[in-house]
């Protein structure tokens, strides 16, 4: 049976849906008390060393998303690449739930991160090919990311406590191998003409295509200063602001239950009126939500504001951009780069947020401010691309053809 997935109410795409979802919500119970199990449980202290050990394997996820990407245009299959990827956060979090020391987390990370890294470009790429609704289908597809993470968050923010994280991981890992099961039994893939594979452009070309290196800077400077602050904001919370470990889990879970509502809605004005606008006001939300969680002065306001749904607009209308500046057999690459940009960015981030913590602010709050000033300077990049997304996306509908359907298996 042959399934179109120009209709984004398909079963193949559903099935894409809820792969990810599954994935999600293991991701969620494993990152939100990731630096907080280290310096509590496995003794990690210093703030330099526990983001050193965080932001290592985020950059092995930068490499392999951007490789795996490519690679992926290259075979003219994605698939395989997102069952690989399934199956990498699979192995990781069981192995996780069997550690003992900081160096037994830090080498299953990195060897983890260079497999599961291979799941989200090749997604979202076979998500957004032969369909014009390239902003829904990603804004559906965090629709789906989101309520697993809301799942994940709130439930392991109770749970925490109560079983421990080695047993959470455990948890998370059976939810993957579900994501990689669903995954293998029901997506089916999408047949290239051989052709275009061999016409698919290698990154520095992609990379030299126009709006693309402003828009990967952009997506990047805006990861590093996000994560620079919230991959220790459960320090923050719980051991400066005196909250407790389920206001992390709640602040989670309402940024992402708050996403699942929005983000539909976001990627069909992204279809209707482009991506830039929406990337301009993410960048610019993200700036104003720095400056409240710099001056918070509480464990409940800080918790609230972190629930603000920012991600949605600065993910769907990023990746959207990206799907604008390539074509269906070389989305792969497209995606991998600025998955790329981000996961720099994210790696990066915590370890200047632990420099900054550690000898000058001796404190992890104050590292919002840094946060402010990237996403400054991210909003002005997506400023000057306003000119390019709105000439994208009038030629899109204007060469807009007939939508093949997938074949393969």
């Amino acid at each position: 049976m042959s399934l179109s997935i120009a209709d984004g109410t398909d079963w193949n795409i559903m099935a894409i849906y809820l792969s990810f979802a599954l994935q999600s919500l293991g991701q969620a119970i494993s990152w939100q008390f990731g630096t907080f199990f280290l310096q509590g449980e496995l003794g990690v202290e210093s703030y330099v060393l526990l983001t050193v050990i965080w932001s290592i394997p985020t950059f092995v996820t930068m490499m392999g998303a951007s490789s795996w990407g490519s690679y992926s245009d290259r075979r003219g299959r994605r698939k395989p690449f997102m069952l690989l990827g399934f199956l990498g956060f699979s192995m990781t979090f069981l192995l996780f739930s069997f550690i003992r020391d900081s160096t037994e987390w830090f080498i299953i990370s990195v060897v983890g991160a260079a497999f599961s890294s291979a799941a989200i470009p090749s997604g979202q790429a076979l998500a957004t090919t032969a369909t014009l609704k390239k902003g829904e289908r990603l804004g559906l597809l965090l629709v789906a990311q989101s309520a697993g993470w809301f799942v994940g968050a709130l439930s392991s923010g109770f749970l925490y406590d109560l079983i421990g994280m080695l047993e959470l991981y455990r948890i998370a890992a059976v939810a993957c191998f579900s994501a990689t099961f669903i995954c293998w039994r029901y997506v089916r893939d999408y047949e290239f003409d051989p052709n275009e594979i061999r016409k698919q452009p290698s990154v520095t070309t992609l990379l030299r295509r126009p709006g693309m290196a402003r828009l990967s800077l952009a997506a990047g400077l805006s990861a590093l200063g996000v994560s620079s602050i919230v991959t220790m904001m459960a320090i923050m919370i719980v051991n400066e602001l005196g909250g407790a470990a389920y206001y992390v889990g709640l602040a989670n879970s309402g940024a992402t239950i708050l996403a699942v509502v929005i983000t539909g809605f976001i990627g069909r004005i992204i279809d209707k009126k482009g991506p830039g606008n929406v990337l301009v006001l993410a960048y610019l939300s993200y700036a104003l939500f720095a400056v409240g969680f710099a001056l918070a002065q509480d464990a409940i306001t800080a918790s609230l504001l972190y629930a603000l749904p920012i991600y949605p607009l600065s993910n769907t209308a990023a990746f959207s951009f990206a799907a604008l500046l390539s074509g269906d057999e070389e989305r792969g690459g497209a995606m991998g780069i600025v998955n790329g940009a981000q996961n720099a960015g994210t790696a990066i981030g915590p370890i200047v947020g632990g420099v900054f913590a550690e000898f000058i602010f001796f404190a992890v709050q104050p590292i919002s401010w840094i946060n402010m000033v990237f996403n400054i300077i991210s909003c002005i990049l997506a400023v000057s691309l306003l000119p390019l997304s709105r000439k994208l996306h009038r030629k899109q509908f204007q060469n807009s053809n007939s939508l093949p359907n997938p074949e393969v298996n």
